[in-house]
């Protein structure tokens, strides 16, 4: 026959329902934090990306127009030397 001492070494082994019942809460609400953390961690994430994108789109704009104004110039050199070469023969 199992006695009152037999089931309080189990107890000490083993948990009870109402412990087994407190870890899952316990568990469920760090969980739930874990998940919002998550969610504000990606949040974050997302704006620095679109942040970054919106410097990279700004500085191949840059880089365009620089480009654009560049070829300008050496297009007027090139007509300036061939007006040089023309008038010179």
């Amino acid at each position: 026959m199992i006695t009152d001492s037999d089931i309080k070494k189990l107890e000490a082994v083993f948990a009870t329902k109402a412990e087994l019942k407190s870890l899952e809460t316990r568990m469920n609400s760090g969980f739930v934090e874990i998940v919002a953390f998550i969610g504000d961690v990606k949040d974050e994430i997302m704006r620095e990306f679109y942040d970054f994108r919106k410097e990279i789109n700004e500085f191949r704009i840059e880089v365009r127009e620089s480009r654009k104004e560049t070829h300008s110039i050496l297009h007027n050199h090139e007509s300036r030397v061939s007006r040089l070469e023309y008038v010179s023969k």
